[in-house]
């Protein structure tokens, strides 16, 4: 009764006290002890559903503060942040910023947290603002784990020592291992800064990151690997580790967005926290990227269906969303991993029917696609020898492979040394008859002392000293048994630094047995080819260029008479990899490569000038950006009156990448596509379909593409004709009169016939 008579605010407010004393010392030692494996406090045998965010690369601008607000919007119940935060001397700025969401966020420390931030190339330690997110967020060491739920969560620092034998190697290995008997966890996710896989942008994965880790990572079952570094979004198929060339990782699953127990990891980039600078991509995507762009937002994941189910949505700071995908898990493989299984010779599956190449829904019942050849490594280009009988060109190991009757012969025409990083590598050939009867082969690769001995840690950098010889073209002389390619003779030297991206190299030869090249600017952004009407005299990058096949180079071109002016037929071009002459009118066409916008296909005339570096698409360009008005016509070289730009007969706004071009020259496919042309892309693998004018000097379109400009994925409808081809690096009709595809990423030469 006494007790009942008690004020139950004076007997309470002790025990809250004690209460609140004791949870504060509980907290307290977990969070202290955040970097030493399991002790953060967040298990929970529940598997209700939950979401965690993913972002770095934040900054303290109004991209990041529409970047906090979303998460906020989304209420996440943990979030990932992947380094580079304020981008200041003091953290300050950016600690304010994201205090809303303080407490829900466990980081990683990116290079930019570690070292001064300036406007210049000069960049020191700064162990102060270091300090500074090692303080306020309670970590003693920068790698260490944690689980929430049924979530396994390890996060690492690409900013002290990782290599296989450091102490964090040793730290993730052993943690895997006790994470593989441990009850209850039924993902793994690993959450870092730098890159061990990315498609050509300004940032490169980092070789030794991904070759100490991936094999780990599959040994125990990682799900989802989570990176930043790169200011865009990137998303990988599911891969598993290829020892052969671990910067081609080998691609287990082609859906693009739903999985179900996928074998290898999946492998994100989610730099779009707010940084005010876009690293822009600087080449075709990758054939294992499954989604990319430049965005500002998070990725989201849900972890739904009784823990069973992650469900990722990248929602942009507009309120879309941009990339969707999903991973189904019907056992736990975590615990069924086999270390002992070896990672060094990875099987390759071949997609399922649903992401197999076919034919657009509404031509689907009169073309068929056939596989002709199969098995092939990373091919560039091919060109045909007869009916049976094609020559096939590997870029990466510089080989020249001869198929006939869709067997590859047991000896190569021609191995040759390669440097091979990004667009580098065996990239063009072209074949023509010569007077003599000799057969001519034309090859185009950026030659190196051995294979792939180019070190390049950056997408735009590569190591001094293992610089490529160069990018030359040589011509070969054709075997009468045509089984070896012999009696080189270099005809074009040509720059291949800085790169490691824009080589171009898709090749052409004329009726008069000239051969058409198409190169990138390398990288090098200072030639007069490119526009810089102060810039450095031509070199032979940044245009087309026009050859005489005996290697005579004496006679006058559309913009000079010496050399190498003289050879150049266009120029203002960044990149391309599609080239084709028109069977009726003979007009000369070509397909080009933008930054993350304007992609084109131009009607080429003596002369053309495609606009590059000043103009992309029919847009200005600035600094990796399109810009709308008028175009800056008034800052373009014209070489004393003899270059002339023309815009492009049709535009993609989000780049595709577009590649092979080919008019269809044949009546196989009945009188509806004769002479018309088709397009691949390297992006998508989809293969378009387009309609001449009367007059055959522009594409005939209709509806929202009569602006020439595609705007968005969905306006291109109309213009798909198939689809899935895993990366499209060539189209080509054969002598039989069929389409042949080249696919980059499926290893595979289709023929597509009528049904």
């Amino acid at each position: 009764m006494l007790i009942e008579k008690l004020d139950n605010r004076a007997f309470l407010t002790p025990l809250i006290i004690l209460s609140l004393a004791l949870l504060l010392y509980i907290l307290t030692i977990t969070m202290n002890d955040i970097g030493h494996g399991y002790a953060f406090g967040l298990n929970n045998t529940s598997k209700a559903d939950f979401s965690f965010a993913a972002v770095g690369d934040w900054g303290c601008s109004a991209n990041t503060k529409k970047t906090i607000h979303n998460i906020i919007d989304k209420n996440p119940q943990l979030i990932l942040g992947l380094g580079d935060y304020a981008y200041r001397d003091q953290a300050d700025c950016w600690l304010q910023l994201i205090n809303p969401l303080s407490s829900k966020m466990r980081i990683v420390l990116g290079n930019h947290d570690h070292l001064t931030y300036t406007n210049t190339t000069e960049y020191y330690s700064s162990p102060e603002r270091l300090q500074q997110y090692m303080n306020h967020f309670n970590l003693s060491r920068q790698y260490y784990s944690f689980n929430y739920q049924n979530v396994h969560f390890i996060a690492m620092s690409t900013e002290v020592p990782y290599s296989k034998g450091s102490e964090q190697y040793n730290f993730v290995k052993s943690d895997l291992q006790k994470t593989k008997s441990e009850p209850g966890i039924d993902w793994i996710v690993v959450f870092y800064h730098r890159l061990a896989y990315t498609s050509p942008a300004l940032v490169h994965g980092i070789a030794e990151l991904r070759d100490a880790y991936h094999p780990l990572f599959e040994d125990y079952g990682v799900d989802l690997v989570i990176q930043a570094h790169s200011h865009n979004y990137q998303r990988t198929y599911p891969i598993v580790y290829n020892q052969e060339n671990s910067n081609e990782p080998v691609i287990t699953d082609r859906d693009k967005t739903n999985y179900h127990d996928p074998e290898g990891q999946i492998f994100t980039i989610v730099g779009t926290g707010g940084s005010s600078e876009v690293h822009a991509f600087t080449g075709p995507v990758t054939t294992f990227t499954a989604a990319h762009f430049n965005a500002f937002g998070f990725l989201d994941i849900s972890v739904i269906n009784n823990g069973t189910k992650l469900v990722g949505n990248f929602y942009e700071n507009n309120g879309k969303v941009k990339d969707h995908f999903t991973i189904i898990k019907s056992k736990n493989d975590n615990k069924q991993s086999d270390s002992s299984s070896s990672s060094s010779s990875p099987s390759l599956h071949l997609p399922s029917p649903s992401s197999e190449p076919r034919i657009k829904t509404e031509y689907s019942d009169k073309f068929s696609i056939q596989p002709v050849i199969q098995g092939l490594g990373a091919p560039s280009d091919m060109a045909f020898l007869g009916p049976e009988e094609i020559l096939v060109i590997d870029k990466r190991n510089g080989i020249v492979n001869r198929a006939v009757n869709g067997q590859i012969s047991g000896q190569p025409l021609l191995d040759v040394n390669v440097s091979n990083k990004v667009e580098r590598g065996l990239v063009g050939i072209a074949i023509s008859n010569a007077t003599n009867d000799t057969r001519y082969v034309f090859l185009y690769y950026t030659e190196g002392k051995h294979d792939g001995d180019d070190i390049c840690p950056e997408s735009d950098y590569c190591t001094p000293g293992t610089e490529p010889l160069g990018n030359r073209l040589y011509r070969y002389e054709l075997t009468n048994d045509t089984t070896k390619l012999t009696n080189s003779k270099l005809l074009l030297d040509l720059p291949a630094t800085p790169g490691p991206g824009h080589n171009g190299g898709k090749m052409i030869v004329d009726a008069n047995k000239t051969v058409y090249i198409i190169i990138g600017d390398v990288m090098a952004e200072k030639s007069m080819t490119q526009n810089y009407k102060d810039g450095d005299e031509p070199d032979g990058t940044g245009g087309i260029l026009k050859v005489n096949q005996d290697g005579n180079f004496s006679g006058k071109g559309p913009l000079g008479s010496k050399f190498p002016l003289n050879v150049y037929y266009a120029y203002g071009i960044r990149n391309g990899f599609g080239l084709d002459f028109d069977p009726v009118t003979g007009n000369f066409w070509d397909t080009e490569n933008g930054p993350e916008f304007g992609d084109e296909i131009n009607l080429v005339k003596p002369g053309f000038n495609s606009g590059w570096k000043d103009i992309q698409g029919v847009w200005n360009h600035d600094g990796g950006k399109a810009v709308k008005g008028p175009l800056n016509l008034d800052g373009l070289e014209d070489f004393n009156g003899t270059g002339k730009y023309d815009e492009p007969e049709f535009t993609w706004k989000d780049t595709v990448g577009p590649t092979g071009i080919k008019f269809f020259n044949s009546d196989k496919f009945g009188p509806d596509y004769k002479n018309d042309i088709f397009v691949g892309d390297v992006h998508n693998g989809n293969i378009y379909h387009f309609n001449l004018n009367d007059d055959r000097t522009s594409l005939l379109l209709d509806g929202v593409l009569s602006d020439k400009i595609a705007d968005s994925p969905e306006e291109l409808d109309n213009v798909i004709f198939a689809e899935g081809f895993g990366g499209i690096t060539d189209l080509e009709v054969g002598p039989d009169g069929y389409l042949y595809v080249l696919s980059l990423g499926l290893g595979t030469v289709y023929k597509i016939v009528p049904k």
